[in-house]
């Protein structure tokens, strides 16, 4: 189906068939946008009785491109919405059941999300409107997407609070030795080690959207001094010091554990670099939960050998997997997950049913919610 953008007069020719009046809608734009409805359904063809016209009758059907298991879960829902909803759905082998090269939609969620859905789908000629699970837009398939003009919505904090937890539950583990406790037990060693207490600590949390504000509420049900880095400066509720990336070298000494919560975009692209780990409190922790390239990788080891940083959380990597052979593996001091914070079984559910309030929007040409671009 084809989307049309630009602003277009109202025209109206007559006569031209002796039964017929072709009408095309002025203003037309994206459905979803908000703005006058915008695809070819909409020139409208009427005869001289002014018979209703139905969005069917052109036989054109809405269609979109997701996993076998997002079908089966919520395609009835959708059908309830979209009645003639028709679905090229990628299987597990990375076959699809039918050929997604005429999809409207595509709903990035669940099964489907993989770097081989997201390589074909970037390549489709003309779809209106992606759905992801993803928090962040970064990467090959969204400039794919802002390449064409594509709507993309995603669903804001719908594992915000289980990758909060995450975060809170890496800073126990190296504020109460767990991995030390660990080893004894393997060793079958019995002795007591001293533990830090969290009320006397301060957190730095660098982003406080949907993720860093619940961080920052956990951090102060410990008792602990929060700070805070955001672009807005709008205050945030349990923060008790505010400030911006320029007052990022100014918090850093502050912090025994620096929590990173934000987006990747070109500017905080290795914003965690050698004169950030320089500033830091000799011992610090830091913990990784937004995006991988916003550390530097080689700055990270020098810092962890050199023993100023005295631990650190990795839940994201610059190259996802890491290649069994990077020095990340076996470097001392380091805790290494597989970006595993956001996985819950409450995320999908959450995702799916923001996309199906959208489907309403968007089929009522009302503005979608999580819209990104």
């Amino acid at each position: 189906m084809l989307g049309i953008s630009q602003q277009v007069p109202w025209i109206i020719f007559e006569n031209v068939f002796p039964t017929v009046t072709l009408l095309a809608i002025s203003n037309i734009g994206f459905r979803g946008t908000g703005e006058p409805f915008g695809n070819m359904r909409k020139f409208l063809y009427a005869s001289e009785q002014q018979d209703e016209w139905n969005p069917q009758d052109d036989g054109q059907t809405m269609k979109v491109a997701t996993g076998r298991d997002i079908y089966l879960d919520y395609g009835a829902a959708a059908l309830e919405i979209v009645p003639d909803l028709r679905w090229a759905l990628f299987e597990q082998d990375g076959s699809w059941s039918e050929s997604p090269d005429d999809c409207e939609l595509i709903v990035l969620a669940g099964d489907c999300y993989s770097t081989e859905f997201k390589q074909q789908t970037a390549e489709l000629s003309a779809p209106l409107w992606a759905h992801t699970e993803d928090a962040g837009t970064d990467g090959p398939f969204y400039e794919a997407m802002r390449d064409k003009n594509v709507m993309v919505t995603h669903s804001p904090g719908s594992n915000a609070t289980e990758v909060a937890e995450f975060a809170m539950s890496l800073l126990l583990w190296k504020a109460k030795r767990l991995d030390e406790l660990r080893d004894q037990q393997s060793r079958g060693v019995w002795k007591q080690l001293e533990l830090e207490g969290l009320s006397d600590k301060t957190v730095l949390v660098v982003g406080l959207g949907a993720i860093g504000s619940r961080i920052a509420r956990m951090s102060k049900g410990f008792g602990m001094r929060v700070l805070g880095i955001r672009h807005s400066v709008e205050p945030v509720e349990y923060v008790d010091e505010q400030g911006n990336a320029d007052d990022l070298t100014v918090f850093l000494p502050k912090a025994d554990f620096v929590i990173l919560a934000l987006p990747l975009t070109p500017l905080t692209n290795g914003l965690i670099n050698r004169h950030s780990f320089s500033k830091m409190k000799p011992g610090a922790t830091l913990i990784n939960v937004a995006r991988g390239d916003i550390v530097d990788i080689p700055a990270l080891l020098e810092s962890l050998d050199s023993g100023l940083l005295g631990q650190a959380c990795l839940d994201v990597v610059p190259t996802e997997p890491l290649p069994r052979e990077h020095d990340l593996w076996a470097t001392p001091g380091l805790f290494l997950t597989p970006h595993n914070a956001s996985q819950t079984p409450l995320y999908t559910p959450r995702v799916m049913a923001l996309w199906l309030q959208n489907l309403k929007r968007y089929i009522n040409n009302e503005p979608l919610l999580g819209r990104l671009f």
